[in-house]
């Protein structure tokens, strides 16, 4: 009897199909014999079809069990919760230095500057500070300085251009962001090295080791106060936008009037200039004088001695006799 073509489906069946070949052999020892032989062949089969021992009863999803389960995809992993504590769900927020720069050519500079102050009031920002003043020629000039949140950076902007004619405009943004984050780690490593100095200070039991402790405590927090500092600075700054105004009122003197003042201050700018080098030739002299004065002294008794040499009647020639 022959075996039938064709893959054995389970274990039962293998051996059934076996024992009946069995059969048909003369003799009972040739029959354990070739079960002996197909329990051999068989096993090892068996033996890989069955999960590990390890794995028994245990939930599979995400893992690979033998040959059966090679679709089975991995459990996917939330990196997040990896996260150490502390690190911010959401990402840091972008820090900008934002600051506008104009020069207006108007003819009321008064007012210009209360429109000003108007808009960026109405924007939620303040003028930090105002600057008036009379050039040579007779021609009125402000500087104003205001500060507005970002996001009224651009409207007010868009409202200067109604004020006059400008004649230079300049728009600027720089992003800070890396420095800021950067100095925020240092001044958190600082801090913790800051502690740690404390620690060894409470410690310490020679003089010597508390008084290198204090000198490293003190290069420590000089330098957390100056990052500090710089983080204030960079947090102010980037909160408001800087917003600069130079106004310059034009047309409202007659070409007399210029002409006459320009007049007036070359003369007064002379007259100046004449008693400044009056009293830098005063200033010279004397300094001069200073300078020689250790030489006064030996001078005079020379001049003394020579003035008394001079006035001695010379000696008369000796008589000559005969």
């Amino acid at each position: 009897m022959r075996l039938a073509p064709g893959p054995l489906v389970s274990l039962s069946g293998r051996i059934r199909a076996l024992w009946h070949v069995a059969l048909g052999l003369r003799g009972r020892r040739l029959a354990w014999a070739a079960l002996a032989a197909a329990v051999i062949l068989v096993l090892p089969f068996w033996l890989a079809d069955r999960p590990p021992i390890s794995s028994r009863g245990r939930p599979t999803t995400g893992r690979f069990v033998g040959r059966s389960a090679p679709e089975a995809t991995l459990a996917p992993t939330d990196y997040r919760a990896a996260a150490p504590e502390g690190t911010p769900a959401v990402p840091w927020a972008r820090r900008v230095l934002r600051q506008a720069t104009f020069d207006i050519e108007l003819g009321d500079v008064e007012g210009a500057i209360a429109r000003l102050t108007e808009l960026v009031e109405a924007a939620g920002g303040y003028v930090a500070d105002t600057q008036t003043h009379a050039d040579g020629a007779g021609v009125l000039r402000a500087t104003v300085t205001a500060y507005v949140p970002p996001a009224a950076f651009s409207r007010t902007v868009r409202d200067l251009e109604p004020l006059g004619r400008i004649t230079a405009r300049r728009i600027a943004g720089q992003d800070v962001s890396e420095e800021f984050v950067d100095l925020e780690a240092r001044v958190r490593n600082l801090e913790r090295h800051e502690a740690q100095l404390l620690g060894f200070m409470a410690r310490a039991q020679k003089v010597t080791d508390l008084l290198a402790l204090e000198t490293e405590l003190a290069r420590v927090r000089g330098e957390i106060e100056r990052l500090t500092g710089r983080l204030r600075f960079l947090r102010a700054r980037t909160e408001m936008a800087a917003v600069r105004v130079n106004l310059v009122r034009v047309g409202a003197a007659a070409p007399a009037e210029g002409l006459l003042a320009r007049a007036r201050e070359r003369v007064r700018e002379a007259f100046v200039a004449g008693w400044q080098a009056a009293f830098d030739v005063a200033v010279g002299l004397a300094a001069l004088a200073a300078q020689g004065s250790p030489l006064a002294v030996p001078a005079g008794l020379g001049w003394a001695l020579y003035r008394r040499l001079r006035r001695q009647p010379a000696s008369p020639p000796p008589a000559v006799t005969a």
